[in-house]
């Protein structure tokens, strides 16, 4: 599904270059909605959550596209892979902050429920079980935001490195699923009601493990550069820049 393609006049579209039946590389292009003959939108797809955000298939069918509508990367199509992979790393850092932004809201309704919430007699504040579970909480939380800012530091103008950035996605993912959990579960049946805001944040956060390059993809990418090694992906026909060469 591409995210708001339903709603989007204009399309980036990556798709591989060929040249006498020999692959040359991937090259972006810009393909207008209403104007690129073959290209097709979708239905929109039902989500979990984060629905307010439209998720759409989009067809391509014999697609014309002119050759002037290349635009990435200016001056070497052949190496848009390259240039596609840079360009996930911001987005995996902007995905990062949105989720820590979601475990964060949950984590604070959290705080607030267990000051109010009484139960046999006393604040459940004073329950040591859910003390601790909103001590791992508030510690994760200041993880997640600390490989944020990390990332972010050593971008400087440009995108964030790619072991950097999937660390910081990987890590504030997870933290979302489990401190929206948590959080749910602290509010008992409160929480499980879709009255409360904890139902949807479970549902939105879920999608951040997902989306932008799954959990377990990431932590491939952090162990390849780790070892200095390049992935699958960058083999076999994908071009040569590979995955490496988006550092």
């Amino acid at each position: 599904w591409i995210t708001g393609g339903g709603v989007s006049r204009l399309h980036l579209v990556f798709a591989r270059l060929m040249e006498d039946g020999v692959p040359r590389g991937i090259a972006g292009f810009l393909a207008y909605r209403d104007e690129t003959p073959g290209l097709r939108i979708g239905a929109r797809e039902p989500t979990m959550g984060l629905r307010g955000l439209p998720e759409t298939r989009i067809h391509l069918k014999d697609a014309e596209i002119p050759a002037s509508a290349i635009v990435l990367p200016d001056g070497a199509p052949e190496r848009g892979f390259a240039a596609l992979m840079r360009a996930y790393n911001g987005q995996r850092l902007g995905a990062a902050t949105v989720a820590l932004g979601i475990a964060r809201g949950a984590y604070e309704a959290a705080v607030d429920h267990v000051r109010a919430r009484h139960q046999f007699g006393r604040p459940i504040a004073e329950f040591q079980g859910l003390q601790w579970m909103l001590a791992d909480m508030a510690i994760a939380l200041d993880a997640a935001r600390a490989l944020i800012h990390n990332a972010a530091a050593e971008a400087g103008t440009g995108f964030p490195a790619r072991q950097a950035a999937a660390a910081a996605k990987v890590f504030a993912s997870e933290t979302a699923v489990k401190v929206t959990n948590d959080a749910l579960q602290l509010h008992g049946a409160a929480g499980y009601s879709r009255n409360g805001p904890l139902e949807r944040m479970v549902r939105d956060a879920r999608m951040f493990t997902i989306g932008g390059g799954t959990a377990q993809v990431l932590r491939n990418q952090i162990a390849a550069s780790i070892l200095g090694m390049k992935l699958p992906q960058t083999r076999n026909g994908y071009g040569e820049t590979g995955l490496m060469a988006a550092e």
